[in-house]
């Protein structure tokens, strides 16, 4: 129970925050020995996804009256993300074998974490601007998140740097970046149930989803506040933890 509870905490946490879930996941199990069976990795994932849900309810249900009563910009915001989302399904059938090895080793991990960081930290000497999400915005944090399919990279710190680096304005960036998490998400949690043979001790996972959904929500509004001034400090702590692991790796 201790371990699910641990495990949720750190999947709500840096699933949403700039400093990638896998690649700290990949660190408890290979140092600290707390692994994550995939059933549980099904519920934490599938809590985060109802974080998503739940903290962005008014903007989806917008969007979906939107599309219903034909809503211009609803529908185009709705086709920006749709556009967004290519490039992580043709990666994620193309190069999902792949990935999966990298896990297990900890330098590229550590690297990869470090990458994350330079890239978020690089955002601190951006220049904020208010530009909404246009098409081309759209496809290149698409191609953002296609980095995160990797341990150690981060999906909110690609996109949201994405944004940024297109002086796209920080709360259009931020939302837009969770927004498009949706379908990727859906996606990858219907995949993970293929694997699943059994349920057995649902209790367990339930607290575990719950801790996931409950540190989810705390991470989107931290990350909400934090993403017009204080983004790039996660940067920092991004290329310590990745200087920590080079240096016990060697």
């Amino acid at each position: 129970m201790i371990e699910t509870v641990i495990l949720g905490i750190v999947q709500g946490l840096t699933e949403f925050l700039p400093v990638s879930s896998s690649g700290h996941l990949a660190v408890l199990e290979n140092m600290l020995g707390i692994a994550e069976p995939m059933t549980l990795a099904v519920f934490l994932h599938f809590g985060t996804f109802l974080a998503v849900i739940a903290f962005f309810f008014k903007p989806l249900l917008d969007l979906f009256r939107g599309i219903f009563t034909g809503d211009r910009p609803s529908t185009v915001y709705v086709g920006k993300i749709l556009v967004g989302t290519i490039p992580i399904v043709v990666a994620g059938i193309l190069l999902r074998s792949l990935v999966i090895q990298t896990f297990n080793n900890m330098n590229i991990v550590a690297i990869l974490l470090g990458f994350t960081g330079a890239v978020v930290l690089l955002t601190g000497v951006v220049p904020k601007r208010n530009k909404q999400v246009t098409l081309v915005s759209a496809v290149l944090i698409g191609i953002a998140q296609v980095l995160a399919i990797l341990p150690g990279i981060s999906r909110s710190g690609m996109t949201i740097s994405a944004g940024l680096f297109n002086r796209t304005d920080p709360e259009q960036a931020f939302r837009f970046s969770f927004l498009l998490s949706i379908p990727a998400v859906l996606g990858a949690n219907l995949l993970e149930l293929q694997n699943l043979s059994g349920i057995t001790n649902l209790p367990v996972l339930i607290v575990g989803m719950l801790c996931s959904f409950v540190s989810g929500l705390i991470a989107l509004a931290v990350l909400r506040r934090a993403v017009y001034r204080k983004f790039h400090f996660f940067g920092v702590y991004c290329l310590i933890i990745s200087a920590i692991l080079l240096i016990i790796q060697t």
